[in-house]
């Protein structure tokens, strides 16, 4: 049927609803889904009444003549349809919804039933500041409308109703009257300061984010024209977040500690509550207004709060595309070092972060005490050799699982540096334990990059004829007039020759420097010549008493390696085992130079191919002793 689009996926299984030209009705995604039951094999779809009880998707995106009272009845006769399931997944996005639309969507959510987590999605909906603080105080609307009528309920019980009535209608009152929103996606709305409305929805922002209980768990409010003053918004939320929280602890304590024959409580009790209150998923990326400033914020916030050092604040922090700078890093790691374990997951790529902001976020981990389970710091390119290694020796200590460094300017010392921390590791690990680094995109092998001159010369080419009868034909009009001097003489020069007057091109400003294999270098790390491999097997045979093991996965896609280090890798990869019990698989995709075989045997999918490139690497390394030697 037109009006039914169904996807087949794995579990949990999603169904779309899409509606297209009028009320899509039950009866139909029945007959859609026995027809995919019934002809699928590859992907079935579990029944929605199974026990299972997949998540459900409506998908309303792309749906720009879509009626605000036909939004309501999708929503509330698709959800009603399906009593078995609590989870939707509801894409408003490229609707063209507005305010009005958001709203009548925070109205039909009101109106459904008890005990459901939905993800709403409404990417660039031409919402504004008003429309966003609407859908805000929807969430907490409901709070705010049963504190007044919890209010009057009280005083009517006090007067006509005994004491175990009135307990009863309090217990009820506190029973949850609405569904839970589990993520909340607003990206790609124009929130800015110049708009009107932006106060309100900054003020109700900071109250959705200090109360716990209808905050979303995921905020996405990427690309949205937010600045500081957003952060700021966000920081005295998160304060209020744990700080009222504190207070309420304190409060209970205290007439606890009031009552005859009451015991004191420890600071196990603020550990307890902090860790009840959920960590908060709060994704800022593509607003470069946020800056230093803004990144300051959210670490002022996170050392304001009064949380214990055992929770944590933000599941995910991501301040990509933020315009963050060695500043705002520096701030960050301020709060990493006060508050360890703060950020679960800290993305800060497509900044202007350097080596010295990368530094600073190392060593704010680097005691041990702070545990990052994923850094990614991508296309930065101020991070070159310094900063990674400040970066290997916090992976190396074991306080980052993952790090992800791909595209910056790391090149073969860093990636030596990046070979000690595996061995670090494997000396420290116990138990199982799995590091992911990726530095994708790095300067590492010693194939050079095609110039870009290269396509700028054919289009130079290509259009240097036509410029320059266009720059004739125009100097020939204007000097009729008696304008020719307005161009000058160079004025139609092209831009090769542009670069080249004004000293822009740089292609080869480092051409006498030695070009070093980063494969090599983190080879050289690792592998150890016969007597040192000897020595070593013999202490870890002697050491070895639990079946610890450590995988180490390593990102080297498209860094220029040829088939040097493609085999400097392989002999890694087999010492790596065999000394240090170490599982090392290195992607080296995007490579063109290597070959699939190679690519899958670095790879762990053909172990067996490591060893002819693990013979010619170790002939080359004799090669290169036999004439150190002869020198």
């Amino acid at each position: 049927d037109d009006d039914v689009s169904v996807r087949p996926s794995s579990s949990p299984s999603y169904i779309y609803s899409t509606y297209m030209n009028g009320r899509m009705k039950s009866n139909q995604i029945q007959v859609a889904l026995l027809l995919i039951l019934c002809a699928s094999t590859c992907h079935p779809i579990i029944a929605v009444a199974a026990a299972a009880s997949p998540a459900v998707a409506i998908d309303l995106s792309y749906q720009p003549r879509l009626s605000n009272k036909l939004l309501e009845q999708a929503i509330q006769d698709t959800i009603g349809s399906y009593d078995g399931v609590d989870e939707f997944m509801i894409d408003l996005s490229f609707s063209e919804l507005g305010n009005s639309g958001i709203e009548a969507l925070i109205m039909s959510l009101s109106l459904l039933r008890e005990g459901l987590t939905l993800d709403l999605t409404s990417h660039m909906n031409r919402l504004t500041p008003e429309g966003a603080s609407s859908v805000l105080k929807g969430l907490l609307g409901d709070d705010k409308d049963k504190k007044e009528k919890a209010d009057d309920k009280d005083e009517a019980t006090a007067a006509t109703a005994d004491t175990d009535t009135a307990a009863t209608v309090k217990e009820e009152e506190k029973a949850p009257t609405s569904c839970n929103l589990r993520s909340l996606d607003l990206s790609w709305n124009n929130f800015s300061r110049e708009e009107p409305g932006s106060k309100a929805m900054l003020a109700e922002l900071r109250k959705l984010v200090e109360n716990p209980s209808r905050c979303p768990k995921e905020l996405y409010l990427n690309c949205c024209s937010l600045g500081p003053a957003a952060c700021r918004s966000v920081g005295k939320g998160i304060i209020n977040r744990y700080n009222n929280k504190s207070k309420d602890k304190k409060e209970d304590t205290t007439k606890e500690a009031a009552a005859p024959g009451a015991i004191s409580s420890n600071d196990d009790d603020d550990t307890a509550a902090a860790a009840k209150i959920p960590l908060l998923s709060l994704h800022l990326c593509g607003n470069p207004s946020i800056g230093d400033a803004g990144a300051a914020a959210l670490a002022a916030a996170i050392r304001g709060s009064q949380k214990s050092d055992a929770a944590a604040i933000f599941s995910t922090l991501d301040l990509s595309a933020c315009s963050v700078g060695d500043a705002g890093a520096e701030a960050l790691a301020l709060a990493l070092e006060s508050h360890p374990g703060c950020i679960e997951r800290l993305i800060l790529s497509n900044n202007k972060i350097s080596n010295a902001g990368a530094s600073s976020i190392a060593r704010a981990i680097a005691d041990g005490k702070t545990k990052i389970e994923w850094l990614e710091l991508d296309n930065n390119p101020g991070i070159g050799n310094v900063g990674g290694s400040s970066l290997a020796d916090a992976v190396g200590k074991g306080t980052i699982a993952s790090l992800s460094l791909r595209s910056c300017n790391v090149k073969a010392d860093g990636a030596h540096a990046f070979g000690g921390c595996l061995k670090t590791v494997a000396d420290n690990q116990e138990g199982t334990t799995q590091v992911s680094v990726d530095l994708s995109g790095n300067p590492l092998g010693i194939l050079k990059k095609k110039k870009k001159e290269s396509l700028k010369s054919k289009a130079s080419a290509t259009t240097a004829s036509y410029m320059s009868f266009i720059g004739k034909s125009i100097k020939s009009g204007l000097k009729d007039v008696g304008l020719d001097t307005v161009l000058g003489s160079s004025s139609m020069e092209s831009d090769d020759e542009e670069e080249e007057r004004m000293g822009e091109t740089n292609d080869n400003e480092s051409a006498d420097e030695p070009i070093r294999c980063g494969a090599k270098a983190f080879a050289s790390a690792i592998v150890l010549s016969e007597e040192e491999s000897h020595k070593k097997q013999q202490s870890r045979s002697a050491s070895s008493t639990d079946a610890s093991s450590l995988n180490f996965k390593l990102g080297m896609r498209h860094c220029f390696l040829d088939q040097g280090a493609g085999d400097a890798f392989a002999a890694t990869i087999v010492q790596a085992k065999e000394q240090y019990g170490v599982t090392l698989e290195v992607d080296v995709e995007l490579n063109n130079v290597l070959e699939d075989d190679m690519v899958r045997a670095l790879s762990g999918s053909n172990p067996d191919g490591l060893d002819d490139m693990l013979e010619r690497h170790m002939e080359a390394i004799e090669a290169i002793r036999i004439a150190e030697e002869r020198a």
